[in-house]
Parts: C-alpha cells; sequence; structure tokens
C-alpha cells in the first residue's frame, strides 16, 4: 500500500495500492450513487468540561480499521451499503452561530441520504434536526445521554451542548423528543422534561411507540465511563456496549430512523483509545441495525 500519490501519470493498476487513510471503513462511493454519508463535525465550542471532542471525527476514522465489517447482531454487513465519508465540516472556530449554520447548510446538501454525524459536542445535533425537518415534518428525536441537555441557557448562552435538548424540544414541539439513559440533571431540567419531552429507561423504551421518522442522537457518556471514559462530561453508571447492541436490534424492528449522531467522544481523555474503539463500534451497530 502506497503513502503517497505520485506526481506523475499513474495507470489504473497504479491506483490500487493508493488510499485515503481517514475514511471510515474505506468506503468511496460518490455523493450521487451513496446511501449513506458520513460527517465529521470537529467543533466543540460551547464545551464547559472536558474539552478536545473536536479531534474525535479523525480519531474515530482511525478506530474504524480496526473493526470487522460484519455484525453478529444484525447479520449484517457494512460491505453491503453505498456509503460516502464526506469530509469534516470546516467549523468557524470561536463562532457557533456560523459553525451551527454551515452545518445546517450541508446536511441539506446531503440532501435525501442517510446522514451519519459525528461530532464534536452536542450543540450539533440542533442544526441537522432542522435540516431534516424540511424532508421529514413530523420527526422525532430519540436521544441516548447521561443528561437531559435541557437547561434554557448556561452561562449566558442559550445555545450549548447542556441546552441542545431544550432548543430541539421547542422546534419539534411537545411529546417529540424521547430521552433514555439520563442520570445527571436538576430539578428544572426534570419538570421541563414532564411537560415536554418522555423520559424512557432503556426497557420501557421496547414498550413505547414512536410513530414517524425518528434521528437518533447518542452522546457517548450514556455508556458506562468504565467503557468510555474518554468523553467530555462523564457520568457514573451507564450502559454496557452489549446493552446497547441488543436494545438496537430490538428497536430496529419498531423505529423509522432517518439518520443518526454519535457526539462528545474526547480523545485527549481518552485512554488507549478505548472510547474512540466503542464509538466506532457504535457506529457500526446503529447502522446495521436500522439500514434495510
Amino acid at each position: 500500500m502506497a503513502f503517497f500519490k505520485s506526481a506523475g501519470a499513474l495507470s489504473s493498476m497504479d491506483e490500487l495500492y493508493v488510499e485515503n487513510p481517514l475514511e471510515f471503513w474505506g468506503n468511496n462511493y460518490g455523493l450521487s450513487s451513496a446511501e449513506v454519508v458520513f460527517l465529521g463535525v470537529p467543533f466543540d465550542g460551547t464545551s464547559t468540561g472536558r474539552t478536545g471532542s473536536r479531534e474525535a471525527p479523525n480519531e474515530i476514522r482511525k478506530m474504524s480499521y480496526n473493526l470487522e465489517t460484519y455484525s453478529r447482531y444484525s447479520k449484517k454487513d457494512l460491505a453491503d451499503l453505498k456509503m460516502l465519508d464526506y469530509g469534516n465540516l470546516i467549523t468557524v472556530p470561536g463562532d457557533t452561530d456560523r459553525t451551527l449554520e454551515r452545518l445546517e447548510a450541508t446536511i441539506k446538501d446531503i440532501g435525501q441520504k442517510f446522514p451519519v454525524v459525528v461530532g464534536g459536542e452536542h450543540i450539533i445535533t440542533l442544526p441537522v434536526v432542522k435540516a431534516l425537518l424540511k424532508e421529514h415534518p413530523k420527526l422525532h428525536v430519540l436521544q441516548f445521554d447521561a443528561h437531559l441537555d435541557l437547561k434554557d441557557e448556561y452561562l449566558g448562552n442559550k445555545y450549548s451542548h447542556v441546552t441542545v435538548m431544550r432548543r430541539i424540544s421547542e422546534i419539534l414541539g411537545k411529546g417529540r423528543v424521547i430521552q433514555t439513559g439520563a442520570r445527571s440533571y436538576d430539578p428544572d431540567e426534570r419538570e421541563y422534561a414532564k411537560k415536554n419531552t418522555f423520559i424512557k429507561t432503556p426497557e420501557n423504551l421496547l414498550k413505547y411507540s414512536i410513530k414517524g421518522p425518528v434521528y437518533l442522537t447518542v452522546d457517548m457518556d450514556v455508556f458506562d465511563p468504565a467503557i468510555a471514559p474518554g468523553v467530555s462530561t462523564p457520568a457514573p453508571g451507564g450502559l454496557s456496549f452489549t446493552e446497547y447492541a441488543e436494545l438496537i436490534k430490538k428497536l430496529s424492528g419498531t423505529l423509522e430512523v432517518v439518520g443518526f449522531d454519535v457526539v462528545e467522544t474526547c480523545p485527549p481523555h481518552d485512554e488507549a483509545g478505548m472510547t474512540s474503539l466503542l464509538a466506532a463500534e457504535v457506529i457500526k451497530e446503529t447502522l446495521l441495525a436500522f439500514r434495510k
């Protein structure tokens, strides 16, 4: 395998020895023919705990090469999907508003493809949902997260990783945000949730029917810090990977998922890349569970 491209003329045979080492699983379908589009969003401009989630998209790409493409849970293979790694969003350091505007425009550019968005911090979910609403007016959001992220503002900022689900709930309306895995929140968030969202345990989620298109957002702190130490805001307790994989396997028969994101992996605090590896596996299993 070559580590560079020659400046001279190459035959088609020579090109077999060249690859982009930072593509998810090496898939390279063009945008017109791809069914699934990956997009990295290296942004952590509102992070208030650990910073560094902007490094996650590329670290997760690297770790994806350690995984087999076949899933023992869904009995499906990534090699059977037409996927494109669209690269990373060019963010605007220090300007959250412009970064979110660029992300919304990029998701609209992807069109009717199945988006897999990799953060970065959790505020990136907001513009993705806004863009998908154009195509799916009855969209619901299912959130896997240790936190509710329902604060109205934080440190004077209404657009933050801790306010993101409050903003999304306001856009979607009552009852269209479903939250699971939450174990760390304040009383005001809990009161808001009682009136505007649904909080479900992973077990009760299987008994709850969500009618219409669904966007999944997976904050990596939903997992136990023992297996996901490298997250921005860790919280004791949480899911195991097996619990998550079995849950989405069961949900795959009932939910109409139109895209998802995986956020808040924080490589600078990730011992031996454990959380980035787990995030790559979460992407793989989630994608295969909800793509026919």
